[in-house]
């Protein structure tokens, strides 16, 4: 009962995040700090329920909130500068904000350390889902900026969510890859 807490606790989080961000001023601090609270809260929501069958859940919880944040980094480059205002008022998200960049980052990273891999797919993938209702990203081609109704979030969401818990359940744990090896 109590990780179900945490999971509906997540998910009302980054509701009210995203509430309050698109009542906040264009390119404002506090417009930045709510997006940011509602990838993190939305990232965490999507990966604890997979992070329950990993050996270290924080490995997956770690990548996921690396996913659901640090692909923003992306603006400071496209805006060719640090101010803020810059950086939340181009007119549209840059060509990293993808699909192709979101699988090469998973798997990259899953190559090195498969839960953190999954947890950083899982959190790219909830902030392009939240970036995909909130003006668009170029998904799949980088000149071609698609854009879904706000009302697809959630079942997109609960999908990465329960495709994220599928996958974990079917990993070989740890612990009896190890007592194989052994024998």
């Amino acid at each position: 009962m109590q990780r179900w807490t945490w999971v509906g606790g997540t998910w009302l989080l980054a509701a009210i995040a995203h509430r309050w961000w698109a009542r906040a001023p264009e390119g404002s601090l506090y417009r930045a700090l709510c997006d940011g609270l509602s990838h993190a809260a939305l990232g965490l929501a999507t990966s604890l329920p997979a992070a329950r069958y990993a050996p270290r859940p924080e490995r997956v919880l770690t990548g996921a909130l690396l996913g659901a944040l640090a692909i923003d980094l992306d603006h400071v480059a496209a805006a060719r500068s640090i101010r803020l205002e810059r950086c939340m008022t181009m007119p549209q998200r840059p060509a990293t904000h993808s699909l192709a960049v979101a699988a090469a980052l998973t798997g990259l990273v899953a190559g090195w350390d498969r839960y953190l891999g999954i947890g950083l797919g899982l959190g790219l993938g909830s902030h392009l889902v939240r970036d995909l209702v909130t003006g668009g990203a170029p998904l799949v081609h980088p000149r071609r900026v698609v854009q879904l109704r706000e009302h697809l979030a959630v079942p997109l969401v609960l999908g990465l969510a329960a495709g994220g818990s599928w996958l974990m359940r079917r990993l070989p744990n740890e612990a009896s890859s190890r007592e194989t090896m052994l024998e």
